[in-house]
Order: C-alpha cells, then sequence, then structure tokens
C-alpha cells in the first residue's frame, strides 16, 4: 500500500463508547493521583502533615510551589479523560498534546528509575531511600513516588490506546514511505544542530548517575541517593534516545522502520530533556531551601541548555507531524475526487 493510501486510510474512527479496558486504565490513573491531590490540598489548606520540620511548610515558595504542582495532576486527571471518553475527540490536538507531552517528559525518568532504584538502596545502602537531609517524612516520599510511577503507567497507557484510533497512520506509516516535505531540510538542520547539545546534557547526567558530583548543588552533592542517581541515569538515556529518533526521522529514507518507533523515541526523549530541565531551573531559580535550591552554575548550565534543546527538539518533531496531517488531508480529499472520475 502506498503511502497516501495509507494516509487516506487514516480517518479518525467513529465515535463510540471506550470500552471496559480505557475505563479501567483511566480509572487507576485517577486514582494513582488522589493521594498527591490529597497531600496538595491538606498542606494548601495549612497542614503540616508528612513534614519533619513544620517551619519549613510554612514557606510562601513552596506554597506556591504546591499549587502549581496540584493543578498539574488535576490536568493530568483531565487529560486521561480526554484519552478515554468520546468527548475528548472534540478537544483539538493542539490542547492535548502539550500536557502529555510534558507529562511523559516527567513521569518517564521515575517510572524508569524510581522502583529499581529503590530496590538498589535497600539492598547496597543503610541510608534511607529518602535520604538523610530532608523535611519530609519516608512515607510522603513512598506515596508520591508510587503515584508518579503509576501515572507515568497509566496516562502513557491511555494516549497510545487514544493515538491508534485517533492518529491510525501515524502506527501504519513506514519512515521510507513519508515523502520530505516543505520543511523537510530545516527538520535535518534542526535535529543536527540538537544532537551536540542533547548529547552534552546527557554526558553530565549520566555522569551524575555514576557518582560523580562535580556540578552539582552542594545539598545534593552530600545526599546522593540510588534512586536519584538512576533517574539521572535514565534522564541521559532518554535524551540520548531522543536525539537518535530524531536523526532516525529526519534521514529516514537511510533506515526505514515503523515511523512510531523513531517518534517515539524523539518523543520522550525531547520530553525528558524540556521539562526535568525546566522543573531544576525553576527550582535554582526559586532560590529557596524549601524547593531545594542550592545552585551551582554547571547545573544551572545543564538544565538551560536542556530547556532550549528538548524545545529545538520538540519543534523538530512538531514540523514533521504538522506535514504528515497536511498530507493526510490532503489524500483523503483525493480520494473522493478519484473516485467519482469516469
Amino acid at each position: 500500500m502506498t503511502v497516501s493510501a495509507q494516509l487516506a486510510a487514516g480517518r479518525t474512527a467513529p465515535r463510540r463508547g471506550p470500552g471496559a479496558p480505557r475505563v479501567a486504565v483511566c480509572a487507576a490513573t485517577a486514582a494513582a493521583c488522589v493521594p498527591y491531590l490529597g497531600l496538595k490540598i491538606a498542606w494548601l489548606s495549612g497542614s503540616t502533615v508528612g513534614w519533619n520540620d513544620p517551619e519549613a511548610a510554612e514557606n510562601s515558595v513552596l506554597y506556591v510551589g504546591n499549587a502549581i504542582t496540584m493543578v498539574m495532576d488535576a490536568v493530568a486527571v483531565l487529560v486521561a479523560c480526554a484519552f478515554t471518553f468520546p468527548w475528548g475527540r472534540r478537544v483539538p490536538a493542539w490542547l492535548v498534546l502539550p500536557p502529555i507531552w510534558i507529562a511523559t517528559g516527567l513521569l518517564a525518568p521515575i517510572a524508569l528509575a524510581v522502583p529499581l532504584g529503590t530496590l538498589v538502596q535497600s539492598v547496597v545502602s543503610a541510608e534511607p531511600v529518602t535520604g538523610s537531609q530532608n523535611g519530609l517524612q519516608g512515607w510522603v516520599y513512598g506515596i508520591v513516588y508510587t503515584g508518579f510511577t503509576l501515572q507515568g503507567i497509566g496516562l502513557l497507557t491511555a494516549f497510545v490506546l487514544d493515538a491508534r484510533t485517533r492518529w491510525p497512520e501515524v502506527f501504519a506509516v513506514r519512515t521510507a514511505d513519508v515523502p520530505p516535505g516543505p520543511t523537510h531540510r530545516l527538520q535535518v538542520l534542526l535535529a543536527r544542530g540538537a544532537t551536540v547539545p542533547a548529547a552534552v546534557c546527557a554526558a553530565a547526567h549520566l555522569f551524575w548517575a555514576f557518582g560523580g558530583t562535580a556540578g552539582l548543588p552542594h545539598d545534593q552533592a552530600v545526599d546522593r541517593t540510588a534512586p536519584q542517581q538512576i533517574v539521572d541515569g535514565a534522564w541521559g538515556l532518554l535524551a540520548l534516545a531522543g536525539a537518535a529518533g530524531l536523526l532516525a526521522l529526519t534521514g529516514r529514507a537511510r533506515r526505514p522502520s515503523r515511523l512510531v518507533v523513531p517518534l517515539a523515541a524523539a518523543w520522550a526523549g525531547a520530553g525528558a530533556t524540556f521539562a526535568w530541565s525546566l522543573y531544576g531551573l525553576i527550582v535554582m531559580l526559586a532560590a529557596s531551601t524549601a524547593l531545594g535550591a542550592d545552585s551551582s552554575p554547571a547545573s544551572g548550565l545543564v538544565a538551560l541548555g536542556g530547556v532550549l534543546t528538548g524545545l529545538v527538539m520538540a519543534l523538530t518533531g512538531a514540523f514533521l507531524l504538522a506535514e504528515l496531517g497536511a498530507a493526510r488531508r490532503a489524500a483523503q480529499r483525493a480520494r473522493p475526487m478519484a473516485s467519482s472520475t469516469p
């Protein structure tokens, strides 16, 4: 089947009930958000539950951070519902894709690293899994990061199930079958330009993952835990995977594969590079010990470089997806015209 036929056949599936498995995934994702939302509501209401140092909970910067992260978790529930129920199809793609992209970037390293890191820390060290210098009680970390892991799995599952019916051509088309569009040269330039800074940022995080502390803020350097190191390792590997995925997409005629494979790598890698770097940069700029902000020039530069690199990677992928969508619409318009020609 030619790419035009594949794109023309990729019509959005008719609206129908989501089915029991998709509803179950949505419900499980929402349930995973409840403990975190409950903690945030309690803290915003003035409670100090879970705090070793109640005075630290009164920090005004922390209050704003709690409000923002509570809203983000509530948005995660809405996004999961949008990927499950028919009304979500009426939501424009540009409104649902950025939140799930950022969620992928924030949660994928946690879902990959925290279970393994917790196991390693429990086996090889007598230190608490959460480290020895923190203002929160250990059970808070257990609830929060278990919830994050389940949220990441649930959101990504709901997204993939929805994407298979909403954008089926992404799963059907091979990279070699996608003709170069008008921005292909720009895509190649951006992908190649993002490779070097992505590799530099990944190298820094892999260095920290393997025990290096140079360039880390002092408070982080003296109290590193296995989960933190493995999250750094996952971040670094995702950044490299994102750069490799972009190069495979822009040089797609050389090594043909399913479009979804390099696209998924680019999606997760760009999301992790951008979202975790932005989070780190915000924490540094907040300059609050309640948020763990003990900045260093090296970590600040890595975070800033990650934000810019992630944006460039995302822009490259956006160009490709926009051209693929335009080709799909053109193929669908041409199909009825061809069938009506005598």
